[in-house]
């Protein structure tokens, strides 16, 4: 007896663990995070470790470990199903409410979870069926005024960035003390702000402009808010890549600044190492190793794909490995996905969240609070409603709202002419014309479609407004034969019927390109459909316009032929027929001298502002400076409504507007909210939250990443065309009793509402630093508040001064250094409008 308990033993030790084990350690909600995470890491194989660290990767199958599926959710969780649409974030850094964005973000991460809980209680609930790690905020700086992604971001300045991403991660990842509610990742890590050649682009920059420009949002986001990833840029620093950059992504960000959480390459990261920056230099291998070494703990399917290898070479530790996977798994454990649904807290968000009324609400209250009062000359705002009797809306941004890279689905949102109506209501006659587009020509974008899946196709876009309006495209045919030709829709409002023709040759009539139910569904086919060798013509002409609308938008996800061995085929060109140019600026000057007041919705879209490509201009686009300029001369109580994310430089209209917003991109309920602060139902305070310059000869070049050339408010050269943190309002205030106590860093001021009218005041809070041989900013913000007053109100606001964001880098140091000195503290109501100062000596 005593022989065979000996062998069993030895048996039992021969074996793992948990190969005997009724219940493993990692499945113990009971157990530390670290304890459980450890157990699984050490049952996994290196083959398992690559796959887990590929984000779209396969299930591993032996612990039913589903792959990451990520998500967006900038201003709006991207949904193939309709998901509350907020104002884009550059319009919530515009409202200056850390408080509101914190609700913002807040809401998006219920919706998020709403979303998942649907998917957990049902798995065949309609709709995409993601993860809980979301990819924002986009938290880099918009330094570059050109940036086609600054409608994703929140300004210029650092200190600004730094308050909103802290308010908006916390949001997002919910306040309970061990679970996430889901995990935001800090999007693009770091000196991000050019699209054009971005996958292969090197940023040249000294260590003390990132330490004091480019790097202290992400540190504030991460130390303070705790975030729980980062996302690699494409882009190289100073000849090193991001994806492979050792001293960005472990020195500074895993070993100085303590993060917990892990690194994310952008898409194609690694394909970036070999295609781009290391061309020649570096095989797959080579680039997944020197990723993961530098602290790139998760890719794409390169990473499934070639770890093994890697490790296997020597070119890649298994240390290195299991700390990436440990990151990265500690992440997934604290989101829930190892214990029941329903021990999660977070596991009792209704999936009716998702598009509430309560998020609506919050959403008119955004982008309210976000609108930027440019210009009100002899106060023509707000506007006396018994006044009006009729109105005319005019401009290519009127009748739609403008939407940015990553948004779902929508459902119902407000254009500007939608929200005048609602709110003018019927006594007052609102009239609409587009006048020009925001382009040259017609509003048409087009792009070869080469998703998997398509033969070939493309996306296109377009704006049809009277019958007989056309679009065509030239295609070359390869090969003669019989063709089926496919439309796939997704945003096509029934508004309008369209002829779809093929060389002048009737093939059909598109009625509607919309189902709610089905996500680029396939809504239209034309069958038998004969094409020779060569070229044709495919057209599309609007013959049945619905009297009740503005124009008929057309949006087909993808145009497809399919036959004869096709496999692809490209437009070669596009054509728009409609009625001139000049008889749509006649029609909309002619409008506007008939009206009481003549309301202008000008500025940029998804084509002039987007991922992938910077702006040509600062100025507007197409005619739209000419309409402008032509409805002003026709009507004096014109309003022009700047529809844009980045700043737009138009001399002509701040001379001659009579009064003029800022009213960026706005969201589900962005005509109300327009109308709401043109009636003066809400006072606007919205700020500017970057610079607008005075010309584009004041901008320094973008390839030049030093701010201290001139960019920014705090190194601009010359007078801007509009300063940081300017914006007016339908009140006045008043500013007095500023005090600086030095001991306890706190700085009070008095604001007074001295105007007939409540409103709100952005306090805001600049430090000049002492003269030193050094250069150094005219003055940096370092505090602010929004502060709601009644007229003829006052109050007293506390401001805490961070002496710590006083320093500046010492490179010799290797730390950041306070010069001491005498420093002035101003305080007003933007960077240009100082109302106090007071000195104040620091040692």
């Amino acid at each position: 007896m005593k022989r065979i308990l000996l062998l069993t033993s030895a048996f039992c030790l021969a074996l793992p663990l948990h190969a005997v084990e009724d219940s493993p350690a990692y499945r113990d909600a009971t157990k530390p995070w670290s304890e459980r995470v450890d157990d699984l890491l050490d049952r996994m194989t290196i083959e398992e470790k690559a796959m887990f660290l590929d984000h779209k990767g396969e299930t591993i199958e032996r612990f039913s470990i589903r792959s990451d599926q990520w998500n967006q959710c900038l201003n709006g969780v991207k949904w193939d199903r309709a998901a509350t649409l907020f104002p884009v974030c550059v319009a919530m850094s515009a409202t200056w409410n850390q408080d509101l964005v914190h609700e913002v973000a807040t809401a998006l991460s219920d919706e998020a979870r709403g979303i998942y809980n649907g998917w957990k209680i049902d798995p065949k609930a309609a709709g995409e069926h993601k993860g809980l790690i979301y990819r924002a905020p986009v938290i880099n700086i918009g330094r570059n005024p050109y940036w086609g992604r600054n409608h994703e971001a929140w300004g210029e300045d650092p200190y600004l960035t730094g308050r909103m991403a802290v308010a908006y991660v916390r949001g997002l990842q919910g306040d309970d003390p061990r679970y996430l509610k889901v995990a935001a990742t800090l999007k693009h890590y770091a000196v991000n702000n050019v699209e054009h050649g971005r996958t292969a682009l090197d940023t040249t920059v000294s260590e003390r402009m990132l330490r004091e420009y480019w790097l202290p949002h992400f540190r504030d986001a991460v130390v303070e808010a705790k975030a729980q990833s980062l996302m690699a840029s494409y882009n190289a620093i100073n000849g090193t890549p991001n994806n492979v950059n050792h001293w960005l992504l472990t020195k500074v960000l895993k070993e100085e600044w303590q993060h917990e959480g892990f690194v994310v390459s952008d898409l194609g990261g690694v394909k970036t190492m070999v295609d781009g920056h290391g061309k020649g230099k570096m095989d797959y291998v080579d680039a997944v190793a020197r990723s993961v070494m530098a602290g790139c703990d998760f890719s794409d399917k390169e990473y499934a794909q070639h770890i093994p290898q890697a490790v296997k070479q020597g070119k890649l530790t298994e240390a290195r490995l299991n700390d990436a996977v440990r990151r990265v798994m500690m992440v997934r454990f604290r989101l829930g996905d190892f214990d029941e649904f329903s021990s999660v807290p977070f596991s009792k968000i209704s999936p009716q969240v998702v598009g509430s009324e309560a998020h609506r609400k919050l959403s008119l209250k955004s982008s309210q609070q976000s609108i930027v009062l440019l210009e009100n000359k002899n106060a023509l705002l707000p506007l006396d409603r018994a006044a009006i009797k009729r109105v005319a809306v005019i401009g290519p941004l009127a009748d739609r709202v403008v939407l940015n890279n990553y948004n779902g689905a929508t459902g119902t949102t407000v254009s500007a002419l939608q929200g005048l109506k609602n709110r003018f209501g019927d006594g007052v006659q609102v009239d609409y014309a587009k006048g020009c587009g925001v382009l040259d020509g017609a509003d048409v974008a087009v792009r070869v479609d080469r998703e998997p899946g398509f033969r070939g196709g493309a996306s296109v876009k377009f704006l049809a407004e009277k019958n007989g309006d056309r679009i065509s495209f030239r295609i070359p045919i390869s090969k003669a034969g019989t063709y089926s030709l496919r439309l796939h829709g997704k945003h096509f409002p029934s508004r309008g019927r369209y002829q779809c023709s093929i060389n002048g040759k009737s093939v059909g009539e598109v009625i509607d390109f919309y189902r709610a139910a089905e996500a680029y569904a396939v809504v239209a086919e034309f069958s038998d459909v004969v094409l020779e060798k060569g070229h044709s013509e495919l057209g599309f002409t609007l013959v049945g316009k619905n009297a009740a609308s503005s124009g008929s938008d057309g949006h087909f996800d993808c145009l497809e032929l399919r036959g004869a061995e096709e496999k692809s085929f490209e437009l070669e060109s596009v054509e728009y027929q409609t009625h001139s140019e000049a008889d749509r600026l006649l029609d909309a000057v002619e409008l506007a001298r008939k009206a009481d007041v003549a309301i202008v919705c000008i500025g940029t879209n998804e084509r002039v502002e987007q991922e992938g490509n910077d702006r040509e201009t600062l100025g507007l686009t197409g005619k739209q400076e000419e309409l402008a300029l032509r409805v002003i001369a026709a009507n004096p109580r014109t309003i022009i409504m700047q529809m844009s994310a980045g700043p737009l430089t138009v001399p002509s209209l701040k001379e001659k507007a009579p009064a003029m917003l800022q009213a960026w991109w706005g969201g589900d309920e962005y005509g109300n909210a327009i109308a709401d602060v043109l009636l003066g139902t809400i006072n606007p305070a919205g700020r500017l939250p970057h610079t607008v310059y005075a010309s584009e000869k004041q901008v320094p070049p973008q390839d030049e990443y030093d701010i201290s050339k001139g960019f920014t408010y705090m190194y601009v050269r010359g007078k801007p065309h509009y300063a940081f943190g300017h914006g007016l309002s339908y009140t006045s205030f008043a500013y007095s009793n500023l005090h600086v106590d030095a001991a306890s860093n706190e700085v009070t001021v008095k604001v007074r509402n001295d105007g007939q009218r409540a409103g709100d005041e952005v306090v805001q809070l600049y430090v000049k630093s002492p003269v030193v041989k050094e250069v150094r900013p005219e003055m940096q913000l370092r505090g602010f508040q929004r502060v709601s007053l009644k007229a003829g109100e006052s109050k007293v606001v506390k401001l805490i001064l961070d002496r710590s964001k006083l320093g500046f880098w010492n490179e010799a140091q290797q730390q950041f250094v306070m010069d001491a000195g005498d420093y002035e503290i101003r305080v007003g109501g933007s960077s240009d409008r100082i109302a106090l100062r007071e000195t104040v000596r620091f040692e």
